[in-house]
């Protein structure tokens, strides 16, 4: 990863020379000025540092000037003040001019030295997510080239698109539904362009990636030593996201312990760090996101009613795509166009092949999984490679299910042999399948015992389905792991039976 990129201005070329080499030794790459004017000039030819440490006395133009002059050009660069004395005053102007810290050099250096890096790490992540949002939107382009122009090409996007629309400008929680890799952090993301909030952060926090005890330091912060591996404090997302947006991915995936702490903040707008005792105020708008059953974990217990009802003021369900397949075409030449240009490859068109597999596939990835295809599509320029690689997976799709549907009777032997049995073939069906189907021939009406098997199969999947169900209030991925299937066979058996969850 290469090194954060850091500015110090200060005429103390004592002060100026430990702090260089402190910082080096941490590992950023460090440039030193002694006047506000000589870093302005160099910004004129050179690219802006990730963060300015700025002394605020200086002869000639001080610290303030210098910010004043910065904001003019360079106002999105983290600016940390350093000063030999606290003086309110000037912290409040400095605040007011956009600075990420004030920090009193004093007499102990250490004591500063911490603080300085711990005000440095802040910043740096804070431009970091800055510059992610830029590039997410740089990429996404936002009218009418971009993936919400290639979204609105369906009926149902566009009615998403419209409640965006309704809705972006007020606070309330939105609850963003939908399976995996159909778009619920462009629509997230959608929802911050178009508040008042737009120009404040936008923060993503993927809940299922981390440990509970992690989590709850990513969300909240922590104080130095307030657990094992705590070496300094660390701001947590709520205040990076002070202001602005903060979305929750895969919400389904919070520990109980920790929906407690979040269900205090959305009421309190306070919450304090792991190891601390200090109350912190925060601004911020929550957009949860998942792929999970909440309804069913409310049921089983493993998610809380109360915070769910909090996050679920306005509910945008995010159909599939092979829901959505009109999209298609236009998601087509949209990562086209942006991969082409991307990777420098010459824009080629899918022949009517392609395009016809292409509107034709399943698609059990979603617009992630389109992406992907195009982008390897455009890398490797071979249309016979994407076309292999859409039947491979449409084959291994349709193997996955039937061995499912195979294997499913047999591995709930018990539940099955509760189910009624079937009707058992007539005298005039048994005598046909003796002397080769004459009988057949004169009782239509027979039933094959293919037919019979198949009758019986589902009826025994039927009751072991539904008893699995019962058995976990319905909770899916329990009742899919006890029958031996996975998520997505059990949906598509559950539709296949005609099983629905009854209506509370």
């Amino acid at each position: 990863m290469t090194p954060a990129r850091l500015a110090i201005v200060d005429d103390d070329p004592q002060f100026a020379s430990y702090l260089t080499t402190l910082l080096r030794s941490r590992g950023y790459d460090v440039q030193s000025f002694t006047s506000g004017s000589d870093l302005l000039q160099s910004l004129y030819s050179d690219s802006a540092p990730d963060v300015l440490l700025l002394d605020v006395l200086m002869p000639g133009m001080d610290g303030l000037d210098t910010l004043r002059g910065l904001q003019k050009t360079h106002g999105t660069v983290p600016v940390i003040m350093l000063s030999g004395r606290q003086a309110p005053a000037t912290v409040m102007e400095a605040g007011r001019l956009g600075a990420e810290a004030y920090i009193c050099k004093g007499d102990e250096p250490d004591a500063m030295a911490t603080e300085l890096e711990v005000a440095i790490r802040n910043a740096v992540e804070k431009a970091r997510l800055r510059r992610d949002n830029e590039h997410l939107w740089s990429q996404v382009g936002e009218h009418p080239d971009g993936a919400q122009a290639a979204w609105g090409a369906g009926q149902a996007m566009h009615q998403v698109m419209t409640m965006v629309e309704r809705v972006a400008d007020s606070d309330v929680g939105v609850l963003i539904r939908g399976e995996s890799g159909v778009g619920k952090e462009i629509i997230a993301r959608e929802l911050h362009r178009q508040s008042a909030r737009r120009a404040r952060a936008f923060v993503k926090v993927n809940c299922a990636a981390l440990p509970a005890e992690l989590l709850e330091s990513e969300l909240f912060g922590h104080e130095r030593g307030a657990f094992t591996g705590a070496q300094s404090a660390r701001m947590g997302k709520f205040e990076y996201a002070n202001g602005g947006t903060l979305m929750l991915d895969e919400i389904g995936e919070m520990p109980a312990a920790l929906q407690a702490k979040l269900l205090h903040v959305l009421q309190d707008n306070t919450f304090t760090k792991l190891g601390s005792n200090r109350t912190i105020s925060v601004d911020v708008r929550v957009i949860a996101a998942t792929n999970r059953d909440l309804e069913a974990m409310i049921r089983s217990g493993t998610f809380r009613e109360d915070l769910y009802y909090r996050l679920q003021v306005i509910e945008l369900h995010v159909p599939p795509l092979r829901e959505r397949r009109e999209e298609i075409p236009a998601l087509l030449e949209f990562f086209l166009q942006r991969y082409s240009k991307r990777y420098g490859r010459p824009l080629q068109r899918p022949s009517a092949t392609l395009r016809q597999a292409l509107a034709t596939y399943s698609w059990p990835g979603n617009v992630r999984e389109l992406e992907n295809v195009i982008k390897r599509f455009v890398i490797l320029q071979d249309e016979s490679l994407v076309l292999s690689e859409l039947q491979r997976s449409r084959k291994a799709d349709e193997t996955r299910t039937a061995a499912a549907a195979a294997s499913e009777p047999a591995a709930a032997p018990a539940t099955a042999t509760a189910a009624p049995p079937p009707a058992a073939p007539s005298p005039e069906a048994a005598d046909a399948d003796e002397h080769g189907g004459t009988a057949a021939a004169a009782a239509p009406t027979a039933v094959s015992l293919p037919d019979l098997a198949r009758r019986a199969a589902m009826e025994a999947e039927r009751e072991a389905i539904q008893a699995a169900l019962d058995r976990f209030r319905w909770n899916r991925r329990k009742a899919a792991q006890t029958l031996g299937v996975s998520y997505k066979t059990l949906l598509n058996k559950m539709k296949e039976c005609g099983i629905a969850e009854p209506k509370l």
